[in-house]
Parts: structure tokens; C-alpha cells; sequence
């Protein structure tokens, strides 16, 4: 069982810093207000506590596993389909921005 005053009482040494807070909150592009970030420095603080306390359980009989499942390559068939001309043009037509016969997009990489 794991006894959570102990990791309080643990954690009170390696609190995670307000400054911190704020550096993940702006890392993540998230806004936080000064209450928030008191709340998060104390809950931030107490899930690294927890994971310290994870990592003094003995697990050298253990067997390390990627996936619980047993599934290998669970993927569908990569299929094109080919749609007529009159069906392309009318795609090209309701797009918002194109070139010629193509729909623009913005870059995926």
C-alpha cells in the first residue's frame, strides 16, 4: 500500500518552484494565473513524489512488456479509391484555396 503521508512528507524537499510551473504552463502555451500555479507547484510536486516512490519497488523479476494485448500490426488496408472527373471538379470547386486542379493546404511538415 503506498502511504501517501510519507511521500508528502517526501516531497516537501523537491517542490516544484513557481517559476517552474510557469516554464511548463508556457512550454504547454498555456495560460495560468498566479492561484493556478500555487495549486499546480503542489500537485506538480506531489506526482513527482509518487513517481520517486515508484521507482523504490523492486521490479527485477519482472519482465519488461511493450503492450498488454497480444496484437501485432493492427491496421486497415491502405486502399485508393478512384472518383470520376465530375466528382474531382466538384471536390476542387468547394475548396477554400486552390491551383488549378489541386487543393491547397498548409505544409504537414
Amino acid at each position: 500500500m503506498i502511504n501517501m503521508a510519507m511521500n508528502k512528507n517526501k516531497n516537501k524537499n523537491k517542490k516544484i518552484s513557481l517559476e517552474e510551473v510557469k516554464k511548463i504552463a508556457e512550454l504547454a502555451r498555456i495560460e495560468v494565473s498566479p492561484e493556478e500555479a500555487e495549486k499546480f507547484s503542489g500537485e506538480l510536486s506531489d506526482v513527482l513524489g509518487y513517481i520517486d516512490q515508484l521507482s523504490e519497488v523492486d521490479t527485477k523479476s519482472v519482465e519488461p512488456i511493450s503492450q498488454i494485448t497480444g496484437l501485432v500490426n493492427v491496421v486497415r488496408e491502405d486502399i485508393s479509391e478512384d472518383f470520376d472527373e465530375k466528382m474531382k471538379r466538384e471536390l476542387v470547386e468547394r475548396a477554400r484555396d486552390k491551383k488549378d486542379r489541386y487543393v491547397k493546404v498548409k505544409a504537414v511538415m
